[in-house]
């Protein structure tokens, strides 16, 4: 079984963050406790444009772009798939694995109580 191999980068770092597909997860560190909190989930074409994208004047999710600008000490996850389909799935999983609170109009319609779901990607099964 093949699972994620999640590397880190902590901006503006991205020159490390490879021009490939993969999905990512960025998080914050939390002063209370020292433990990071996922803000964000998403995947990308390529994963270096994208990060640097929100790290950029003109990120378009406001509350992304005023934490961003507050200086939180953030990393950036990610994790390297070739497969459209498998990084959409496994975003999809990760959203509704963490609920990060700056994904916008993420699920509306899920009732608060509904389970984390197991990914109705079949090809994503094999990175849990």
């Amino acid at each position: 079984m093949k699972y994620l191999k999640w590397k880190i980068a902590v901006p503006p770092k991205f020159n490390k963050i490879p021009d490939k597909p993969g999905i990512y997860i960025l998080s914050t560190i939390q002063e209370s406790d020292q433990k990071y909190e996922v803000k964000y989930v998403g995947h990308a074409d390529n994963l270096r444009v994208r990060a640097e994208e929100h790290w950029s004047k003109n990120e378009s999710n406001k509350k992304l772009k005023d934490h961003i600008a507050e200086k939180y000490m953030m990393k950036f996850n990610y994790s390297l798939i070739e497969s459209k389909e498998e990084r959409e799935g496994m975003t999809l999983y990760l959203l509704k694995f963490f609920t990060p609170p700056f994904n916008v109009d993420f699920d509306k319609d899920s009732p608060p109580d509904k389970p984390v779901v197991k990914c109705t990607v079949p090809a994503v099964r094999k990175y849990l």
